[in-house]
């Protein structure tokens, strides 16, 4: 019988599935029971991350990117970090069926009651997962749909150092950079600007940050950007000036 490995294996995660019932709670705990190294903290007085990978347990759990931010996430005491995966073929039918929550693994607790619904993106195929992440989490997947109560939407990972045009409609936040800098940035501009304008202001004056919504494109020609400038009193980085400082 094969043993699972650190985070639990495919084949004992294969196993739950398919005799354990389609309650996304049940389903949470019977992957977490599989584990070994996870973090589990209380939310109280913490910035409350749920960090998500859209894809499988089993690809997203053997992404580097993913195990090195979770990591610097709950090695902040001021944050507490969950992780969420898009579920197999069976249990997503069933959750959109049914109508249940999207909940993380370490406490079960419903994405959208978390402060940050942060994406860690590394194949440009799981754009449209995104979406489904989005959607069953109850949150409108277009940015400028949300309201500023729903959990502020962070997209990073490998995608966003060659182009984060594709998903900036669907976030509040692009994070283009290392996340050993931008992991503490986010943290102190989430505790030092209580309202969500103003850490969306701060945030795009911060190197590696980029908040779409600051941005205006400039036209040359139909359908053809040929520039795209911060939003007058925005006080947001010009472009250039951000991509140099994401590539310094």
């Amino acid at each position: 019988m094969p043993k699972p490995n650190r985070f639990g294996g495919p084949a004992s995660h294969a196993r739950a599935g398919a005799r354990g019932s389609l309650d996304p709670y049940a389903q949470a705990r019977e992957t977490l029971a599989r584990e070994l190294g996870y973090t589990r903290k209380t939310h109280g007085g913490r910035l409350r991350v749920a960090l998500c990978f859209p894809n499988t347990y089993f690809v997203g759990m053997s992404n580097l990117g993913l195990q090195t931010t979770y990591k610097l996430f709950n090695a902040d005491d001021r944050i507490v970090c969950e992780r969420v995966f898009l579920p197999a073929k069976q249990e997503l039918a069933a959750l959109i069926s049914g109508r249940a929550p999207l909940v993380t693994l370490e406490t079960q607790t419903p994405v959208r009651d978390f402060d940050v619904f942060a994406f860690s993106v590394s194949f440009e195929w799981d754009y449209a997962n995104v979406l489904t992440m989005l959607k069953l989490a109850g949150l409108q997947p277009r940015a400028n749909r949300r309201h500023h109560r729903d959990p502020l939407i962070v997209i990073g990972g490998a995608v966003t150092f060659v182009n984060p045009e594709p998903l900036a409609p669907f976030a509040d936040v692009i994070a283009a950079g290392e996340a050993e800098r931008l992991v503490p940035a986010l943290a102190d501009a989430w505790f030092a600007e209580p309202h969500r304008e103003a850490l969306l202001n701060r945030l795009s004056t911060e190197n590696g940050f980029y908040v779409p919504s600051l941005y205006e494109p400039v036209y040359d020609g139909p359908g053809r950007i040929a520039a795209i400038t911060p939003r007058a009193g925005s006080g947001a980085l010009p472009i250039a000036l951000a991509e140099r400082a994401v590539l310094d």
